[in-house]
């Protein structure tokens, strides 16, 4: 098997009527089964094949009592079976989004039947990415297929593919290119997508006024509303960035289906780990995603012109890094560029970023 095909996959939900389309499939192939689930192992059933793929059965995980999340099927390898089952598990599977959600609308009859857009974002809560909002669209069964064989439902499971996908879906290489293309309302537009760029410049002169929910409602509303002007009775999937603050849900509802736009508010779901099951929320947060890396890239290298010593390899810190971590980074820069770079380029709002700059200026440096 070729080295590239080796990749791993998942998909969601572990239905009966797929775990027994994969068993009748394989059974001479299962080296493993907890039949009667009495075994502390997270793991149903295993199979391995001679080639060194594999596809292994996850059981729902459960803690104190409370389900924590669904099982999965993780499929090593497998690229066409992955690609059959998926298939066969979004267009059979009617079980809600999100279990005992109200507002839950069913997979297949979503992903295969509706005209849908949907939305997601990241760098939400690192302190130098920007925040990157994006709205996609998607229109039943082509799309879908086509999607899931480019591997954008699962990207999330497959970081490696981000790059690849998002180049080919976006049209562009680099921070710089992208921001040629950006429209007259600053917007990225594609055939399939809207995309809306927080840089931690504008991030930095908004707040305290605006919280980062605050900010990110403005940007859904605005990229939905540009992708239903061209997609009108559309159903709109939003992942949720609200958490459980009903009252706040329901408000960005009726805002999103307020005004000249006329969306039915009845076709408007909000609801967690939408990017894991909708595919036009999974092909926003590629894009989201890729977007954001660009705009990492293009941080990194203002961050190689402005380091203190130039002969050495300055990282960007990313993902979460804690107050020390950053003072050191900051530490790193050259002073007279530090604040300029904080200004543009860091969320320097978040709490780690403040005690840092503090540790810097008590040390003398700002």
């Amino acid at each position: 098997m070729l080295k590239e095909t080796m990749q791993n996959y998942s998909f969601i939900p572990t239905d009966e009527n797929t775990l027994a389309s994969i068993d009748k499939k394989y059974k001479e192939y299962k080296e493993y089964e907890d039949s009667e689930f009495k075994s502390n192992s997270n793991v149903y059933r295993r199979y391995k094949f001679k080639d060194g793929s594999s596809i292994t059965v996850y059981k729902d995980a459960y803690k104190h009592g409370k389900k924590l999340r669904n099982g999965k099927v993780y499929m090593y390898g497998r690229n066409e079976d992955y690609q059959e089952f998926r298939e066969k598990d979004m267009s059979g599977n009617n079980r809600p989004i999100e279990e005992a959600k109200a507002d839950s609308p069913l997979i297949a009859d979503l992903n295969f039947n509706h005209k849908i857009i949907g939305s997601d974002e990241t760098g939400k809560g690192e302190p130098f990415k920007y925040l990157v909002v994006t709205a996609a669209y998607t229109n039943g069964t082509d799309d879908i297929k086509k999607y899931i064989k480019m591997g954008i439902d699962d990207s999330k499971e497959t970081p490696n593919k981000i790059q690849k996908i998002g180049e080919e879906v976006t049209g562009v290489h680099s921070w710089n290119e992208l921001l040629g293309k950006l429209n007259n309302k600053a917007l990225f537009v594609t055939d399939c997508s809207v995309t809306k760029i927080i840089t931690n410049k504008e991030y930095n002169k908004r707040c305290p006024e605006e919280n980062v929910n605050d900010i990110l409602k403005k940007a859904h509303l605005e990229v939905l509303k540009e992708v239903s002007k061209q997609h009108p009775d559309s159903k709109i999937v939003v992942d949720n960035f609200y958490d459980k603050n009903e009252l706040a849900i329901r408000n960005f509802k009726e805002e999103l289906s307020f005004g000249a736009s006329s969306i039915d508010p009845n076709h408007i779901f909000v609801t967690t780990k939408a990017d894991s099951k909708i595919m036009a929320v999974s092909l926003a947060s590629v894009i989201s995603t890729y977007i954001c890396n660009l705009g990492c890239e293009y941080v990194q290298e203002i961050l190689d012109n402005i380091k203190e010593n130039s002969a050495e390899n300055l990282l960007l810190p990313l993902n979460s890094p804690g107050a020390k971590t950053l003072a050191e980074f900051f530490s790193k820069l050259r002073p007279d560029s530090l604040e300029d770079f904080v200004n543009k380029h860091a969320k320097k709002r978040f709490g780690n970023v403040e005690v840092a700059l503090s540790m810097i200026k008590q040390g003398g440096s700002l």
